[in-house]
């Protein structure tokens, strides 16, 4: 994470209590396009690579609650997430693909774009992704991993452009370790890691987020729409592992950010609609 950011939102994250709310192939580079260089790392548990007092992390799923509906079918609410979850089971890996979206900064928050493990009723997240601060006035995008508690979030060097084809992959590879591997199809690099955490494999996402600032969720970047591809858990569409939608609510209880239909392949959008 750049200084600035670490420093100022980051420092204020707070852990909140959960309250109850697999490997899609890479997409190939564009002909004449070169394959992107891969960058791997095997991190021990407990490693946190900048001081530990200035870093937190993304929230668990936060205030969940599922809706009545007239016709019996309603997405999952929550205040700082919007797309798919699961945790009806154990799960080992998950995959999508996203563009990266043309983020406009109506507000000074910070919108968040990742797959991860965990983070669903149990205290372990192991996720990575993309985000867009807004916090300077306009938006920076950035690729980021995190293994909580064992690393907080941590900001690869790599450049994330709006309109750039991502791919990640996020697996339990067994005794304790875990790969995550995010590919910017578009810019041509690859990050792998292999780290070293005490994950739950309780539950499984992909999601864009509104980043929490101590007890509120900052305010959500118009971030317009962002497409997933080829989601999977442990290998499988997400559609037969028990995944649930969720849209994003503001403290009023008023949408901000949809969550359309997965179309059995893995394939839907979050649309922003307001914050």
């Amino acid at each position: 994470m750049r200084s600035f950011r670490l420093l100022g939102l980051f420092a204020a994250v707070a852990l909140a209590a959960a309250t109850g709310i697999g490997s899609a192939q890479a997409a190939e580079p564009a002909a004449g396009h070169v394959r992107p260089a891969a960058h791997t790392h095997h991190l021990s548990h407990g490693v946190v690579s900048l001081p530990a007092q200035q870093l937190r992390h993304f929230s668990h799923l936060l205030h969940s609650q599922h809706p009545a509906s007239a016709h019996g079918v309603a997405n999952q609410t929550s205040t700082n997430w919007a797309g798919y979850a699961a945790n009806s089971g154990s799960y080992t890996s998950v995959s999508s693909s996203w563009v990266e979206p043309d983020v406009s900064c109506n507000s000074g928050g910070i919108v968040a774009f990742w797959i991860g493990l965990d983070g669903w009723g149990s205290s372990t997240v192991e996720q990575d992704g993309t985000g867009v601060d807004c916090s300077s006035g306009s938006p920076q995008q950035f690729a980021w991993w995190e293994t909580y508690p064992a690393n907080s979030i941590q900001e690869y060097g790599d450049p994330v452009s709006a309109g750039d084809s991502l791919t990640s992959t996020v697996t339990d590879t067994g005794g304790g370790q875990y790969q995550m591997v995010l590919t910017d199809n578009t810019q041509g690099w690859t990050e792998n890691q292999t780290v070293g955490a005490s994950g739950s494999d309780a539950s499984a996402e992909v999601i864009a987020e509104a980043v929490t600032s101590g007890s509120s969720v900052t305010p959500l970047p118009d971030f317009s729409s962002v497409n997933f591809s080829g989601s999977t858990f442990n290998g499988s569409p997400m559609s037969g592992s028990g995944a649930q939608a969720i849209d994003m609510t503001d403290s009023s209880g008023n949408v901000i950010a949809s969550t359309g239909p997965d179309d059995g392949n893995g394939d839907f959008t979050v649309t922003y609609s307001g914050g």
